[in-house]
Parts: structure tokens; C-alpha cells; sequence
């Protein structure tokens, strides 16, 4: 696998994050992809405008293979939603279908050949909207253990190492003017999984939170788009417990997951159909922030109950 060359063009998509760009950056060096676009949005302060600067040249540098490069270094800065979502939209806008990749998401080199295959074959289906190169079924060995495919078909969409089509990116849009209407059509497996999603679309819709993810994921919903998750995970995430982390603040049982090369031939699912089985396991594992707020709550009751949390007397 270790010599495997890369079939479609590759998004990077960084920051200000030198040593997680270089790392994602050296994966991507081994699969030589034919054209790799570099996105990176503009500073929010002076001193930061000459560090991302540096960065930005010593990417440019580092790549040492034979491929055009394409740029979108922004003077301004937009902040993650519209920074990264108009790359994405670029991006697009010169191929029909691609690899994305986040400057902390460090991909598997079978990850590159799982999308170029994947993105081929499903290349003229409509319903398949996205491949994702990350998994949470480790968490759930006996259902990973008995799944028969490479892969399996999931509403849910997961951007730590994706892939996916002009065709389908064409279905995104950044805003909508009353959610609940097309909301009250969605699927879900609990009363608490709807729940969890009105209040997160809510809030993402009435601005309080700045991401690019979630529109994504109401956009691929709205379509009745399916996405692609692989067996076991290619992807590792090295972005969390970090100061200048966006989003990935603090210890997760995310960070720096184990990535495993999967096997090919692919083994492809008999039918395409979204496998609710696992829908309702990777809500619970990935999606659920009521359990994330109630893990935390617990850690923060056991420290104050902690005999070290207590005054001396």
C-alpha cells in the first residue's frame, strides 16, 4: 500500500497549525495526488498574519512531487464556517469529485485509494453523497466483527477525512430560512435523537455556532443522500487538547484514534440502504451530547466529592 498513488485532486484545508499541517501534508506526499489545492483563511492579528504566512510558503515548499497546485490564501479572515465552506464550494468549482482533508486529520494511505475507488464506482448514484474515512465502530467490535462489507451506508456524515462529488456539494446550502419545516421529515431512531438534532440545528441556525459542518449535514438529510463509512478507521484525529484547537478542545476518546489499513478488494454492501442498526450506535457513540454532558458532569462531581478537592482543616 506504501506505494499506492492517488487518483483524484486532494483539498487541504489549514491554518495556523504548522506541525499537524506537515504531518497531513507528509501523508498526502505519499500518495502523490495529480493536483492538490491548499486553502487557508486569512489572520486575525498582525503577528498572526506573519506566522500563517511562513506556514503557508512552507507548504508550497514541501510539496515535492509532480502536480499542480491551485491556492486560496485569504487575506481577510472568514472564521471557520465560511472559510471552510467556501473552499469547499472552489474546490468544486474546478473538479467533479475529490478528496478533502482538515490540517489535523492524518489519513491512512489505504484511506486515498478506499475514496478513489468508492468515489468511481458510485460515481453516476445520485443517493450516495459523501465517503467518510473515519469509523467509531471500533467502539462496537462485535457489530464491526460481524459486518460482512468493507463498508456500510449511514445518514450521518463525518468530515475528519472525506470525499465526495460536484453533484452533491451542489445540494449544500449555508443557511435556511425555517428549518423545522423539512426537519419534521427526517428520520430518526428515538425521540431523543430528534431531540438532540432540532437543538443543534437550532442553534447552528440562530447563530450560535460557527461551524460548516452542520448545514452539511441538514443539506445531505434534505436530499435523502446516504454517506459511506468505512469498516475501521483511517483517519486519526492529532487536532485535540489543543490551545489553538477550533473545536476539539480537551480530552476526547476521539484524539489520535487507531487507524487500521483496510483490505482490499472492497466488499461491497448487497443493498443500498442505510444501516440503522449502526445509525442508532454511532449516534449514541459520536452524536449524543446528552451523554457528553452527563460524562462530564460525572468527572466534575467526582472531583468535587474527591478527599483532595476537600479544604484542610
Amino acid at each position: 500500500m506504501e506505494n499506492y498513488t492517488c487518483c483524484n485532486a486532494v483539498l487541504l484545508l489549514f491554518f495556523n497549525r504548522s506541525d499537524t499541517t506537515k504531518r497531513t501534508l507528509t501523508q498526502i506526499a505519499k500518495v502523490k495526488p495529480p493536483r492538490i489545492y491548499l486553502a487557508c483563511d486569512g489572520a486575525r492579528s498582525a503577528n498572526e498574519a506573519k506566522a500563517i504566512a511562513k506556514l503557508r510558503q512552507e507548504i508550497i515548499n514541501n510539496i515535492n512531487w509532480n502536480c499542480l497546485i491551485y491556492t486560496r490564501f485569504l487575506e481577510v479572515n472568514l472564521g471557520c464556517k465560511h472559510a471552510v465552506s467556501s473552499a469547499i464550494s472552489w474546490f468544486f468549482s474546478h473538479e467533479d469529485q475529490g478528496i478533502i482533508l482538515e490540517d489535523d486529520c492524518l489519513p491512512t494511505i489505504g484511506f486515498f485509494r478506499f475514496c478513489d475507488e468508492l468515489l468511481e464506482y458510485y460515481a453516476d448514484n445520485q443517493q450516495i453523497m459523501m465517503i467518510s474515512g473515519f469509523s467509531a465502530l471500533g467502539f462496537c467490535q462485535a457489530t464491526q466483527k460481524n459486518l460482512e462489507s468493507s463498508y456500510y451506508f449511514s445518514k450521518y456524515n463525518h468530515i475528519w477525512g472525506w470525499a465526495s462529488w460536484k453533484r452533491a456539494w451542489k445540494h449544500y446550502a449555508l443557511e435556511q430560512e425555517d428549518f423545522t419545516q423539512e426537519f419534521t421529515h427526517f428520520h430518526f431512531a428515538s425521540a431523543r435523537e430528534k431531540r438532540s438534532w432540532k437543538k443543534i440545528f437550532a442553534s447552528y441556525y440562530a447563530g450560535k455556532i460557527d461551524t460548516w459542518d452542520y448545514p452539511w449535514t441538514f443539506s445531505i438529510w434534505a436530499a435523502n443522500g446516504l454517506c459511506i463509512y468505512p469498516k475501521y478507521n483511517m483517519i486519526s484525529n492529532i487536532g485535540f487538547n489543543r490551545d489553538d484547537a477550533t473545536h476539539t478542545h480537551g480530552e476526547s476518546k476521539f484524539a489520535c484514534m487507531a487507524t487500521h489499513e483496510i483490505t482490499f478488494p472492497l466488499i461491497h454492501p448487497n443493498t443500498i440502504a442505510p444501516n440503522r442498526v449502526i445509525d442508532k450506535k454511532n449516534f449514541t457513540i459520536v452524536f449524543d451530547q446528552g451523554i457528553l454532558a452527563r460524562r462530564i458532569m460525572r468527572k466534575i462531581w467526582k472531583l468535587i466529592k474527591s478527599p483532595k478537592s476537600q479544604p484542610h482543616r
